[in-house]
C-alpha cells in the first residue's frame, strides 16, 4: 500500500491557541490545533456538523498582558471527529476578502516566527528559536 498522500493545499502550522466559534446565535468556545493559510482544525466539547458555517476569532497571546487584533474568519466544517470525549473538527477558510487575507497573512508570519511583537526581538539565527514541544501521548497530534 502506498501512503495517502496529504491533500492539503497548504501547510499546517502546529498552535494551540483559544478560538470562538459563533454558530447561528451560539457560542462555543475551542482551541486551535493547528492552522494553515486555507485552514484550521479546532478542538471543542461541542459537536459541529459537516458544512456548518462558523465565523471563528482568533487572539495571540504577544507576551505579558498583550494580545494580537482579533483575527475573524468565516470557516465551513469539513469533517468533525469525536476523540476522547471532545471534537476534533476541520475547517475550510471560505469567504476570505483582500483585506482578511493581508491579517491572515500577517496572523501567519507570527505563527511562523518571521514576526516579533515589539519589544521582543527574534533570535539572531534560527537554530536559537525554541522549538514546539512534542507531547508524544498527546491524541490529537498528527
Amino acid at each position: 500500500m502506498r501512503p495517502r498522500r496529504d491533500s492539503r493545499r497548504e501547510e499546517r502550522r502546529p498552535v494551540d491557541i483559544n478560538a470562538t466559534i459563533s454558530i447561528d446565535d451560539r457560542v462555543v468556545p475551542a482551541r486551535t490545533r493547528d492552522i494553515s493559510r486555507s485552514g484550521i482544525c479546532l478542538i471543542s466539547e461541542t459537536e459541529i456538523p459537516r458544512d456548518t458555517e462558523l465565523k471563528i476569532q482568533l487572539v495571540l497571546s504577544l507576551g505579558r498582558d498583550t494580545m494580537s487584533e482579533p483575527l475573524f474568519v468565516t470557516g465551513r466544517t469539513i469533517w468533525c471527529t469525536a476523540m476522547f470525549g471532545k471534537y476534533q473538527i476541520g475547517a475550510m477558510f471560505v469567504q476570505i476578502d483582500r483585506d482578511r487575507g493581508r491579517f491572515l497573512d500577517l496572523f501567519m508570519r507570527f505563527v511562523d516566527g518571521e514576526i516579533h511583537p515589539t519589544g521582543h526581538e527574534p533570535a539572531s539565527d534560527s537554530r536559537d528559536r525554541p522549538r514546539p514541544v512534542e507531547d508524544k501521548d498527546d491524541p490529537f497530534r498528527p
